[in-house]
């Protein structure tokens, strides 16, 4: 969560849809892949959750689970990297509100959820993930929820723990006990208006978490529980994990962050040929110079 990002610039959807049915053309005819120009840019109800938990629990737990018990202040926003309408880091501002921008030009109606996804680990996703939810937040008409499901490097606990939240359940435990709702595992964040799920304890990395009913059944609650919440989905890096596809094909739309001058074009196009062209949102470009 420390302030990498200099400027982040956002590839425009469609130029990468044209490059992806250019490379498609290309291949379909024997020809090499064209390199990218990095410098362009039902709802169901909660009752087979809660079987063993009553009505008047749940209410009370969800009431107490989404209080603001503390607010981080402007100076510890800045500290923590973390962009709030009066941030002195105004390039950043106005790249994640590009981006969010971006976002609802392409879900007109309604709400969505988004996929942010690194293409190489460390690369930044995390970052721009914990942004765009904390931009989104700006509106008071509108709230977020990021979701923490990188099983490789979550960072949403070390927030939580920074508010007093880190024993809060998370993501983990909701797919592996039944008995949870998912007023259980939402928190506040320190941030008005948007909420978290951390990742969660576990003993051991499950391949199937994301797989299961329970877990594309989640993403329907939460983004239906309320049509003004917009899901951010903080994913592991595409190069070293399937989850991330995974992720991609349940979420409406995904983002890449490419960590400048750290991928070939080789390497992006083949990611981004992975990625259902109607979902692919945009590029970030993470670290650019100024």
């Amino acid at each position: 969560m420390t302030d990498r990002a200099k400027i982040a610039n956002v590839r425009s959807i469609v130029q990468q849809q044209q490059g992806k049915k250019i490379r498609r053309n290309r291949k379909e005819t024997g020809r090499s892949m064209v390199p990218v120009n990095r410098t362009t840019q039902g709802r169901t109800n909660l009752r087979a959750a809660a079987d063993s938990v009553s009505l008047a629990d749940k209410a009370r737990s969800d009431l107490a689970n989404m209080e603001e018990a503390k607010l981080f202040s402007d100076r510890q926003l800045e500290l923590l990297g973390i962009v709030h309408p009066r941030s002195k880091n105004r390039p950043l501002v106005d790249a994640m509100r590009q981006l969010r921008t971006k976002l609802y030009s392409l879900k007109q109606e309604g709400n969505f959820s988004v996929l942010v996804s690194s293409v190489l680990p460390q690369g930044g996703g995390s970052f721009v993930a914990l942004n765009l939810a904390a931009t989104i937040a700006f509106d008071k008409a509108k709230t977020s929820l990021l979701v923490d499901a990188n099983l490789h490097d979550p960072v949403i606990h070390k927030l939580l723990k920074l508010i007093g939240r880190d024993d809060s359940h998370g993501l983990l435990e909701y797919l592996e006990h039944p008995e949870l709702g998912v007023e259980h595992i939402v928190s506040p964040s320190g941030i008005p208006r948007m909420r978290v799920i951390p990742i969660g304890s576990h003993t051991e990395i499950s391949a199937e978490h994301f797989t299961s009913a329970r877990y594309k059944q989640l993403m329907v609650d939460i983004k239906e529980r309320y049509d003004n919440r917009f899901v951010v989905v903080d994913g592991p890096a595409m190069t070293t994990s399937a989850d991330a596809r995974i992720l991609s094909d349940i979420c409406d739309y995904t983002v890449l962050v490419l960590p400048y001058g750290g991928v070939t074009p080789g390497v992006l196009d083949s990611i981004v040929d992975e990625i259902d062209e109607r979902k692919l949102a945009g590029i970030v470009i993470n670290d650019q110079p100024i």
